[in-house]
């Protein structure tokens, strides 16, 4: 069976490695949309996307991942695509990888797929599993393979969200509809999540992301709204982000800086969640 596959990936304000990024995968499908959110695209990195086979998307304002997901989407159906590989500006594909996604698709039926996703590997080694593919709860973003057919019945990622828990959100509503989430340990993406940093804390390593305040508002607002939604769904799902929102807090508290600014972004987050006030901040 024939793989078309296109592929996706938003950037906002990259610097120059973001080339080798769309380097290290271009080759591996048909096309790639590249969909910019910066307020000022650089010009230089405009003239060096032409050397790639890509359609260069400007949105000259910053519209969110999601928005900037469903365009490519969009852009790939009307191009006849079956699948879209989804990206950010972060991330490295290792040799291989897409064939990899596409292979871990051969012991199922591509119909009930909805993703299939790389491991990620963020700071440390891959790690080697006594089973190449897993069906799991949720996955990032970036890496994925999105089945279209999937994405057409479900509907789009959720703008109102702009950026954090498109993912999960996505994910959760995907198993609704009865499409599988897999993930192949043989498929490896190279990708930075953060300012990851670690600390030692009576003899045990935490590590924390240190994001800005304004995501901190947004995970916290798009967390809740999330958990509200699935939590008779997906109920080990809402326990565990139960347990990673205190994590978070607990970190945040502890080890990062400007930690009064982040937990009044949070507490915004949380008064917005109440009222049922969603889109760009």
């Amino acid at each position: 069976m024939s793989f078309s596959i296109a592929g996706v990936v938003v950037l906002y304000n990259p610097d120059s490695e973001v080339l080798n990024n769309l380097r290290s995968y271009c080759n591996s499908i048909s096309k790639l949309y590249i969909v910019d959110n910066s307020e000022c695209p650089s010009e230089e990195l405009i003239v060096n996307l032409k050397l790639i086979n890509a359609e260069y998307i400007p949105f000259n304002q910053n519209q969110g991942i999601a928005k900037a997901l469903n365009i490519g989407a969009s852009r790939a159906i009307e191009d006849g695509f079956d699948w879209l590989l989804t990206m950010d500006q972060d991330s490295e594909a290792t040799k291989g990888m897409v064939q990899e996604l596409i292979n871990s698709t051969g012991n199922f039926d591509r119909n009930s797929i909805g993703i299939v996703s790389p491991q990620h590997i963020l700071d440390s080694k891959p790690v080697h599993k006594s089973f190449d593919v897993e069906e799991v709860t949720v996955v990032m973003t970036s890496g994925n393979l999105l089945n279209l057919k999937a994405y057409q019945k479900v509907g789009p990622f959720r703008d109102d969200f702009f950026i954090d828990y498109v993912d999960h959100e996505y994910c959760l509503r995907l198993k609704y509809y009865g499409y599988k989430i897999l993930v192949n340990h043989k498929a490896i993406l190279n990708h930075q999540l953060g300012q990851n940093k670690a600390y030692n804390a009576l003899g045990k390593t935490v590590t924390t992301t240190h994001h800005n305040c304004t995501r901190r508002y947004y995970i916290t607002r798009n967390r809740l709204q999330v958990l509200k939604e699935y939590k008779e769904l997906f109920p080990e799902y809402y326990k565990t982000e139960l347990r990673n929102n205190i994590k978070e807090l607990i970190k945040v508290f502890f080890f990062e800086n400007n930690k009064f600014g982040k937990l009044k972004s949070i507490i915004r987050g949380y008064k917005d969640y109440r009222k049922g006030k969603f889109g760009k901040l």
